[in-house]
């Protein structure tokens, strides 16, 4: 699978890094306009949002909302330590980075960006000894390297893929949570997506509630306006498709939605989901 090959540092100073995003700033600013979509939204500083590919981690902030804080904290911990920025200060509500050692040295591996103009890559630390800018076709080693890769195989964040993701690495990627899940490492011994859980938990941060972040997101969004659960699932919308493997069925996301009174859960593994 060929990428846009995009050096730069990585800064968390002033922002709310969670497990699948960063802030990076490109050595040269014109190699985003190589990436198809939507332009990316760079700020004063010349800082762009990157959107790690197929992962998602626990929310460190959705809609005034955390996840297990926990395991929120630890994803976010974990890419800045895979990305060696040290020294890292959060706030008193840990919603924001006031001190650290950043302004690191990495370089992403992007294709395009996503609705909201960030750029979806493969995200890595250091040097690489190719021609910045270049197209570049991304070797089963080097991916085994990546933070996403990593973030999968440490249990830190869910696998979540969408349509365009190589079959090759969406099967690697799959393989690392296998393992993950086997283990128990990380959100995997506490993970309820599939086993159940009452609604409401998710409010309680003592019950520690673990969850696909997407399924988080939309119980929330639809909890902050209504108070009766009888109308979630059509709140979900119908272009939200999934594409379920191996058999490779097509259903609407809110149809893999089980609901028995307050209790909700999926009926397919995270890992047998693409996002059409």
């Amino acid at each position: 699978m060929s990428f846009t090959l995009i050096k730069g540092t990585f800064h968390v100073v002033g922002y709310s890094p969670d497990g699948d995003s960063i802030r990076f700033k490109a050595n040269n600013p014109e190699n985003w306009s190589k990436l198809i979509g939507i332009p990316p939204q760079l700020n004063e500083d010349n800082h762009v949002q990157i959107r790690l590919i197929g992962i998602d981690s626990l929310e460190t902030h959705f809609r005034q909302c955390q996840q297990s804080v926990k395991w929120a904290l630890s994803a976010a911990d974990f890419l800045l330590e895979y990305l060696k920025i040290d020294e890292v200060k959060w706030d008193e509500e840990k919603n924001l980075i006031i001190k650290a050692k950043d302004n690191i040295e990495g370089f992403i591996l992007a294709k395009k960006t996503d609705q909201h103009g960030r750029p979806l890559g493969f995200v890595f630390q250091g040097k690489i000894d190719a021609k910045d800018g270049d197209i570049f076709f991304l070797p089963i080693d080097l991916f085994l390297n990546s933070v996403n890769y990593q973030s999968l195989l440490s249990g830190e964040s869910y696998p979540t893929y969408y349509r365009g993701l190589a079959p090759t690495l969406r099967k690697k990627m799959t393989i690392a949570v296998n393992y993950a899940r086997k283990q128990n490492r990380g959100i995997w011994a506490f993970d309820s997506t599939n086993k159940g859980f009452h609604v409401w938990d998710l409010f309680d941060e003592e019950k520690n509630i673990v969850i696909l972040p997407k399924l988080f997101r939309r119980l929330v969004s639809y909890l902050e306006k209504n108070q009766e659960l009888e109308g979630f699932k059509h709140s979900v919308v119908k272009s939200e498709k999934v594409l379920i493997l191996p058999a490779q069925n097509k259903k609407l996301f809110r149809d893999i939605i089980v609901q028995e009174d307050t209790i909700f859960k999926l009926s397919e593994l995270p890992e047998d989901l693409v996002y059409l």
